[in-house]
């Protein structure tokens, strides 16, 4: 519909209603029923004319025709816009007023019902997907468990140079990749539900950065990993499956961008103020600046890729930012100023 068929439009609902509201004022006249009634009439076309062209400059135009309209057929002198009685200005003023304020009104609750039903839709929707994730992510897990361990075994009972281990080697990769992508999406629904049932209790950090080590490790073969602890126990509150999920992304990430000869390094350092800081550093080609600000966001990908990267859906690092922030704590990026390479710096509380 152009605009001029729409204002068009709108004219004629407007005369329609306030031809209306004169008739039916006539009935109430006929009736004898005293003149504020016929004003509240005119109101109630001016409300109906703001509510239905969805426009604040109609409502104030049906005001001011209505309260003239009321003058003209109700006022004496009728037939005319002239007024014997002056206690009749306050009426058309006060009618006036009445009406542009109702119709800004009626304006304003239209407006915040359309809000209020958008943001259920979407609230729904959001829902409906955050269901449909999980539900395809349990049904995942099985049979991708199934795969890796099928695949352990032929490689198990492979000599190093048959082709079939070599085979059974990179499905059994590709597979884990797809078990991480499941267990972040777990994640990510379990954390953005409204409903975040985090089930913290005393663990050892060391524990949980060694469960992620071993992970990596038995996945990558090639990589060696560097963890450097101070020589106190640290203990802390913490999901220990979601928190070790933390470190199994940060490490991927970096085995990811890093040579196999490269260095991969977690460092733990206690803070004064009873905090932990735990950084996982290594040397690969950096974060382009471009994306230092958006490596946390969801669905984020870097600009730029290595051409034996394998592609991402920026979930893993989204997704451990929410389980940080979910424990109290912190997580930045950021390159390293002895060479190249990424630093990922993590602080939690500690107990």
């Amino acid at each position: 519909m152009t605009a001029c068929k729409k204002e068009s439009k709108h004219l004629t609902a407007m005369l329609l209603l306030l031809l209306a509201a004169t008739l039916i004022g006539y009935g109430f006249e006929a009736l004898h029923v005293q003149e504020t009634n016929i004003v509240l009439i005119y109101v109630l076309a001016v409300l109906m004319i703001a509510w239905y062209t969805n426009s604040f400059l109609w409502g104030s135009v049906a005001a001011f025709l209505g309260t003239a309209a009321f003058n003209f057929f109700f006022t004496q002198p009728t037939f005319t816009l002239s007024v014997y009685d002056s206690d009749y200005f306050l009426t058309f003023l006060c009618m006036t007023a009445v009406a542009v304020f109702s119709a800004a009104l009626t304006l304003q609750a239209k407006k915040y019902a359309a809000q209020v039903y958008m943001e259920r839709r979407q609230t729904e929707q959001e829902q409906y997907r955050a269901n449909l994730l999980r539900s395809i992510s349990h049904d995942l897990r099985t049979p991708l468990m199934g795969i890796m361990g099928t695949s352990e075994q032929i490689m198990d009972m492979s000599v190093e140079n048959d082709p079939r281990r070599a085979l059974a080697k990179d499905i059994y990769q590709d597979a884990d990749w797809l078990h991480s992508l499941v267990e972040n999406i777990l994640g990510l629904t379990r954390l953005q539900d409204g409903r975040v049932n985090i089930q913290q209790s005393a663990q050892a950090l060391e524990e949980i950065i060694g469960s992620a080590v071993s992970q990596i490790e038995k996945n990558h073969p090639g990589y060696e990993i560097d963890v450097r602890l101070p020589e106190t126990y640290i203990e802390i509150m913490a999901d220990a499956r979601l928190l070790a999920q933390v470190f199994v992304n940060l490490l991927d990430n970096a085995v990811k961008h890093t040579p196999q000869d490269g260095e991969i390094e977690i460092l733990v350092n206690e803070k004064d103020d009873k905090k932990v800081e735990i950084l996982v550093e290594d040397r690969g080609e950096g974060i382009a600046p471009a994306d230092l600000p958006h490596v946390f966001e969801l669905f984020y990908t870097t600009v730029e890729k290595g051409a034996d990267v394998r592609p991402g859906i920026g979930l893993g690092l989204a997704v451990s930012k929410l389980v940080v922030e979910a424990h109290n704590g912190t997580i930045e990026a950021q390159n390293r100023k002895d060479g190249s390479g990424a630093v990922f710096r993590i602080t939690l509380p500690v107990l």
